[in-house]
């Protein structure tokens, strides 16, 4: 009887380390779909006027949803690694872990200099920026924010040592956009940068 329970444990063990990666990418996707979501019917909500004063509420998903509009600044299409992802303000472990977030003290979308923004260059394909390596010159990087289209054509993509910031730097004319993700084929893992300039 003790092996048949020391087995059945192996056994629901086994499962565990192999499902976790899955569910937590499948957990990751739901979040930014719901953060997303969330954001557009801010966005739709802040736009309304109200008829009369507004008063306070106890409905905590309405709260939910003007907390995550100030957090989301936009939304990132790039339609060639079919790449749909919310952008949040500001570099830590849960924005990373959720979406992409732009890099403080840069550019902001449209602007001129250089808007940068990190993720995640997760194992599993399709998620985050785990395709950013198969885009090219004069493919398309769509920004949505502000309620308004920036579009971006890329213009070159290089790998970069870790400490090398040089692709951070703004141009005084140029309104640009820079990706930055890990790039594991080496170790000490490098930057894997995408960078592109908005279309007139």
């Amino acid at each position: 009887m003790p092996r048949k329970l020391l087995a059945l444990l192996l056994i629901l063990i086994g499962i565990s380390i192999v499902g976790y990666p899955t569910a937590r990418d499948l957990y990751y996707d739901y979040q930014q779909k719901k953060i997303t979501e969330a954001w557009q019917a801010g966005l739709e909500q802040l736009d309304r006027e109200p008829l009369e004063p507004v008063q306070e509420s106890k409905e905590e998903p309405v709260k939910a949803v003007l907390d995550l509009s100030k957090e989301m600044e936009g939304l990132l299409i790039i339609d060639k690694i079919n790449l749909r992802v919310p952008i949040l303000t500001g570099i830590n472990k849960r924005n990373l872990d959720l979406a992409v977030a732009s890099v403080e003290n840069t550019a902001k979308a449209g602007e001129v200099g250089n808007y940068v923004l990190a993720g995640h260059n997760s194992h599993t394909y399709g998620l985050l920026f785990s395709r950013l390596d198969e885009l090219t010159v004069g493919d398309r990087i769509v920004v949505w924010a502000k309620e308004q289209e920036y579009v971006y054509t890329v213009t070159e993509s290089m790998i970069v040592q870790a400490e090398d910031v040089h692709v951070l730097r703004p141009d005084g004319e140029k309104r640009l956009i820079t990706l930055v993700t890990c790039d594991y084929s080496t170790k000490p893992y490098r930057r894997l940068i995408v960078k592109g300039e908005m279309e007139s």
